[in-house]
């Protein structure tokens, strides 16, 4: 099966450094979210903005809430004594089973063909089991990737999803896609998150909820609205 061509320009969400560090945000669901919110609470629909609104981006998504008639915002935790933790996140796809309004990649910097026994990444805490491909991804913890992902979370590649392997520097971490992986090369996105099972997994992996994961995210990470 041939996948079909990816709409987006190539140098969309790059930043300063000339790497693509992309959060695509999704207005289609982000929308479904509101219009959802709206029909069950009416006037009482609220949606909470703290930390940038977890990482979606505070101005964006307030103008989208209130082209619904949203008139309600919690902006301080004052604001939010009386608020249900499952109400404040809903509207960002951040809850078990719904879908989440952000997409994170990252662009893949370098594809190496590498034996088993190789040592990856600082401190050389994790070798390959076999073969494998392995690929050098513009992601760190300076962007907000947590370093507990370090050898426990996934990223995905084309078709194929590794493991982070090893430690996650500063500005990149590297994958490790396996013995069977193929035809991933420079300039692919790599995706650490798109749905709710990939999200669920990085927050299992990291020990943070998936908002701590969202608002969590550095600001050289590009957000774009039109992704679905």
């Amino acid at each position: 099966m041939t996948a079909a061509p990816d709409p987006r320009p190539r140098d969309a969400g790059t930043g300063p450094s000339g790497v693509r560090r992309t959060a695509w945000l999704s207005p289609t669901a982000f929308d479904a979210a509101l219009d959802a919110l709206v029909a069950r609470d009416g006037e009482d629909a609220l949606v909470d903005l703290r930390a940038d609104a977890y990482g979606h981006g505070a101005v964006e998504v307030e103008r989208r809430a209130r082209e619904r008639g949203i008139r309600r915002f919690l902006r301080t935790a004052a604001d939010a004594r009386h608020v249900t933790p499952q109400r404040l996140v809903e509207p960002y796809g951040l809850l078990p089973g719904s879908t989440p309004v952000l997409r994170l990649t990252g662009e893949v910097i370098a594809v190496k063909r590498v034996p088993a026994g190789t040592a990856v990444s600082y401190g050389y805490t994790y070798r390959t089991r076999g073969e494998a491909t392995i690929a050098l991804v513009g992601l760190g913890y300076a962007d907000g990737v947590p370093r507990l992902a370090s050898s426990r979370a996934p990223v995905r590649v084309g078709a194929a999803t590794g493991v982070v392997a090893g430690r996650v520097a500063m500005d990149q971490l590297v994958v490790d896609l396996g013995e069977h992986a193929t035809g991933a090369q420079a300039g692919d996105d790599a995706v650490l998150w798109d749905d709710a099972a990939t999200l669920s997994a990085w927050a299992a992996a990291t020990d943070r909820a998936p908002e701590a994961l969202t608002a969590g995210l550095g600001r050289r990470i590009q957000r774009r609205w039109g992704l679905g």
